[in-house]
């Protein structure tokens, strides 16, 4: 994902563990400008659907829980149930240090509640082990306390920046301490994971139910969502598959040396060269479910004019159209093609 505004240099979003809504204040400026946008989101995700489009956008397995949740998608409400969707374990997948964190305070307050409500133990041995609680932050042991912690969030690294947040009334002035840390794991994964992120989610339900009802996709698994939206991500095919799907043209035939050579050299690049290729070709770096035979237009490989060894292919990538020059050695066919796949940006040709 890419953001430009005329303060913000432009820069992709890549996150390991995909994209997902970034929580903010319930009711804020901000949130109302981050859910307009979802409010887009929706309407175009579900029209790269609709017209059978693929574009590269990682979603969040977390995120595509939602789009497929039915009682999320289901709900007469306006409002999103999403606290019985997500969990934890997808916190951790989607932001892991915070996720990891939670987990850690998570594990404290399961060993604090075993001591609470061991029978065989009184008051003050209770007291006294509960006080002896240690979280482990790598080579280190500390307190809840030591942390310095208050029931408060500050932004996440986001376009849309706030100050804090508090997760209960006058939260900047109360301590978390190891009495009351397991209020601060819920409130905290509430606002990761439900009341951060309601706004933007029921706006992304909306303007997908603009174009058709999001509850359609509740036949899917989420990975089956991700595959319909951006393809394949790992693009595999074989020597038939290219000289089967692929098409000649503009002196190319299937027998030239060139086109050949080109086929070679397809059916010998891995995975990420895969990748590249197809986002110079086709503008999208997977494929379509069911791979080369169901990318439409199929790929067609014309005689690029005028140009030999030292040239370079072009593309015209809505048709999905390559321009290769006939060069004299396969070597120099995947050296020049990769250099070409490797160049960022739009140049006519």
């Amino acid at each position: 994902m890419q953001y430009k505004n005329s303060n913000i240099v432009p820069y992709y979003i890549r996150r390991s563990g995909g994209l997902f809504p970034a929580p903010l204040p319930p009711n804020s400026d901000e949130c109302a400008k981050s859910a307009e946008l979802f409010r887009i989101l929706g309407i175009f995700l579900a029209k790269v659907l609709q017209d059978g489009r693929l574009v590269d956008i990682p979603l969040s397995h977390a995120f595509l829980k939602l789009l497929v949740s039915p009682q999320l998608v289901s709900s007469s409400s306006s409002e999103p149930k999403i606290e019985d969707v997500l969990t934890l374990s997808d916190l951790e997948q989607v932001h892991p240090v915070k996720g990891h964190f939670l987990g850690q305070l998570s594990n404290l307050v399961h060993r604090k509640r075993s001591i609470e409500s061991d029978p065989n133990l009184d008051s003050s041995v209770k007291r006294r082990r509960i006080e002896a609680l240690r979280l482990e932050l790598g080579e280190h042991e500390c307190s809840v306390e030591d942390l310095a912690l208050t029931f408060v969030v500050n932004p996440s690294s986001s376009v849309f920046e706030y100050k804090e947040h508090e997760l209960i009334p006058s939260g900047a002035n109360i301590d978390v301490t190891i009495d009351n840390v397991d209020l601060y794991v819920e409130k905290c994964l509430d606002f990761y994971l439900n009341s951060g992120i309601r706004q933007q989610v029921a706006a992304f339900r909306q303007g997908f139910d603009f174009v058709f009802p999001l509850k359609s996709l509740t036949a899917f698994i989420p990975n089956e969502v991700q595959t319909l939206l951006s393809g394949d991500q790992r693009p595999e095919w074989t020597r038939e598959d290219v000289l089967k799907y692929t098409e000649p043209k503009l002196g190319y035939t299937r027998d030239s040396p060139g086109f050949l050579n080109f086929v070679e050299v397809l059916v010998g690049m891995n995975t990420e060269e895969r990748k590249a290729f197809l986002q110079f070709t086709t503008g999208c770096s997977s494929l379509p479910p069911g791979g080369l035979s169901n990318l439409h237009p199929h790929l067609t490989i014309v005689r690029k004019v005028d140009s030999g060894d030292g040239s370079y292919p072009s593309v015209n990538t809505c048709v999905h159209y390559l321009k290769l020059p006939e060069y004299s050695s396969a070597e120099i066919l995947r050296e020049r093609l990769l250099a070409a796949t490797n160049e960022k940006g739009f140049h006519l040709n």
